[in-house]
């Protein structure tokens, strides 16, 4: 058993870092797989539409799945929470060796992203219930370090994977991460079973909640491939409609799934929406500047991966730093300083986008990464604090959910900004790079946005709750 005293015990760290290079594991597979996308179109003779679900499923998948993070705390030791993620991330791996066709390796896509739904929440349960208080936001900015890792090296990795091995190469060689995880975490993550009443689950809500996201992203896709028509509109209905019945249904519900009464904090609330805006743009540049080099500069696949990787580690590694920032001053100084540098570097990019060069865009981005991970942890952390220790898996619940939902958003508007026109006069590279400097200044609005958010934020902030 782990005990929380104001020592971190090596049996917790080595818990932290199990269930975290699980949860890198499942984020390693998101980044690298879109690197291959062409090659998965003429194996599988299918279209960029078809293809994108294999991102798009998975994060669908990954929300969906952190949703019962709080009901699995609530019923299952972390050990055997940690095993059944293992169990779903396994089963899905070798599906997708084994897949002879695209709906087999969607299928096992899908269950794989249940696995990473699984441990990423575990991840920071551990930590919020394990380590103390007030070493919290170093340990979450450690754990979100951990994660981070993935976005850096998964486009550079998809990219060595797919010039040198077959596609499929990408999941035999993560089976001995997860075997690594397995190891650390068989004997260090805590076995302790939950006690108290445990309540029945609500399946309702959960089926309302997968409608509501599941019609809003399809309706987001039938935009992006140019058919404005009654079944987009159709879907934006029914996610509405979806999403209306599982409000009313979580006031009056007593079976337990999402805990939504916790947003009724003010501060919590706004900083949750300043959260899912760093997520949204993370991966709408993501998105962006691979194909923005690809298409633009005329560079190769594995050039545009690793123009993101310095960038993504710097970001990575200071997390650390960033969250004991947050533990040293309070939320202010990470929020605020961190969304100004996010600001400025997108304005510099809304400012040459259309006439950059690759080691601009590599600079640039790392200035951008510093910025975006000094608030994004934090402004999770800020929120957090407004809640009960009680309800904090449900708080952690949330916010993942929100990040990945975000993330499958923001992939999805990034590309209908760059959208190309085949009957325009202009070229391809110049539409892209047309459409890449009004993306950046829709993103400029939203970091404007976030000043006004973290304004709110400060102004309802409450005192810690421990």
């Amino acid at each position: 058993m782990v005990e929380k005293t104001e020592t971190i015990s090596r049996q917790t760290i080595l818990a932290i870092i199990a269930t975290g290079l699980f949860g890198f594991t499942g984020i390693l597979t998101e980044t690298s797989m879109n690197v291959t996308f062409p090659e998965l179109m003429q194996n599988f003779n299918i279209t960029i539409g078809t293809v994108q679900w294999i991102t798009t499923a998975y994060l669908l998948t990954v929300a969906l799945t952190m949703t019962v993070s709080a009901y699995l705390k609530n019923v299952l030791s972390p050990r055997m929470i940690f095993y059944a993620a293992l169990i779903f991330f396994v089963v899905g791996d070798v599906l997708a060796i084994a897949s002879n066709s695209f709906a087999l390796l969607l299928i096992g896509r899908i269950i794989q992203g249940a696995g990473t739904g699984i441990v990423t929440p575990l991840l920071f349960n551990i930590i919020l219930e394990y380590v103390p208080f007030s070493k919290v936001g170093q340990y979450m900015g450690f754990g979100t370090m951990i994660l981070s890792l993935a976005p850096a090296f998964g486009p550079m990795f998809g990219g060595l994977v797919a010039y040198y091995l077959p596609w499929r190469a990408i999941f035999w060689l993560v089976l001995p991460v997860a075997l690594i995880s397995f190891i650390l975490g068989v004997k260090n993550i805590p076995a302790v079973k939950p006690t108290g009443t445990h309540r029945d689950f609500d399946f309702l809500r959960f089926i309302l909640l997968a409608i509501s996201f599941s019609t809003f992203l399809y309706g987001l896709n039938t935009v992006e491939h140019g058919d404005v028509s009654l079944a987009m509109v159709a879907n934006f209905a029914v996610a509405v409609v979806a999403m209306g019945l599982f409000i009313y249904r979580s006031k009056h519900s007593k079976k337990m799934f999402l805990n939504i009464d916790i947003i009724s904090s003010k501060a919590l609330r706004f900083s949750l929406l300043a959260y899912f805006i760093y997520q949204f743009t993370n991966l709408a540049v993501n998105f962006m500047i691979p194909t923005y080099i690809q298409l633009v500069l005329g560079s190769t696949t594995l050039l545009a991966g690793f123009a993101l990787m310095p960038g993504s580690l710097v970001g990575a590694l200071m997390n650390p730093v960033f969250g004991r920032l947050y533990d040293e001053h309070g939320p202010k100084i990470p929020l605020l300083l961190g969304n100004s540098i996010f600001a400025v570097v997108v304005l510099i990019y809304s400012i040459i986008a259309q006439n950059m060069v690759i080691w601009a865009i590599t600079l640039i981005y790392v200035f951008l990464t510093v910025g975006r991970s000094m608030a994004f942890g934090n402004s999770m952390a800020t929120g957090l604090s407004q809640i009960d220790a009680k309800d904090r898996p449900d708080g952690n619940a949330i916010y993942n959910t929100a990040q990945q939902f975000a993330g499958a958003i923001g992939t999805t508007i990034a590309s209908l900004f760059l959208k190309v026109d085949h009957q325009a006069t202009a070229s391809v590279a110049t539409q892209t790079a047309r459409g890449t400097q009004h993306a950046f200044i829709f993103i400029l609005a939203l970091a404007l946005i976030n000043f006004g958010l973290f304004g709110l934020t400060f102004k309802f902030l409450q005192p810690t709750k421990k």
